[in-house]
């Protein structure tokens, strides 16, 4: 699996209003670092493609638990509908901040080993979800069996990037569903 060049940071919800202003769904943990004007952004769609569609930032606001953005060159409803490429807007991975040793991104998560504390294996995350109560872990085991594992700070005890291991300590009987 290549390493992507971009990193979605937010999600095209629809216009807002008739003078080309779009509401955004960040999913980034610092829109406000990314929703700036001047920044580029590139549409992509969920799987990651790039559509060759980039938009400038021209004013960007916080709006309840989304942001409201105007981009250069869009001044209508019309203008943002039209915009094809894709649902999510992106970064390039080079302009994102550089992570603490805790951190992670999503995409890394994918091809890890999921190990228990006490080092018994239990499989290879082969996907990341988005569910409406936070994201799961899709891991599947040496005899294919599939696991969803949610990522919280209380399942998943640790992500170590060096050694590509995802520790978790599930609750008895998950691992048996």
């Amino acid at each position: 699996m290549s390493e992507p060049t971009h990193l979605a940071v937010g999600l095209l919800k629809k216009a807002h209003g008739v003078k080309g202003d779009v509401l955004v769904l960040p999913t980034t943990d610092a829109p406000e670092q990314v929703f700036v004007s001047g920044r580029v952004l590139a549409l992509m769609d969920r799987q990651g493609t790039l559509s060759g569609t980039e938009v400038t930032i021209v004013k960007a606001r916080d709006y309840h638990r989304a942001w409201l953005l105007h981009f250069k060159g869009i001044e209508t409803r019309e203008g943002i509908e039209a915009l094809k490429g894709g649902p999510a807007l992106a970064i390039h991975v080079g302009e994102a901040r550089p992570l603490a040793e805790d951190e992670f991104y999503l995409h890394e998560l994918v091809g890890m080993a999921v190990i228990l504390k006490d080092k018994t294996p239990v499989g290879t995350a082969h996907s990341v979800y988005d569910a409406p109560q936070g994201h799961l872990i899709g891991v599947r085991s040496e005899t294919g069996k599939e696991h969803l594992i949610p990522l919280n700070p209380e399942m998943v005890r640790r992500v170590d990037r060096g050694a590509r291991v995802i520790v978790i300590t599930p609750p008895d009987g998950l691992l048996e569903l």
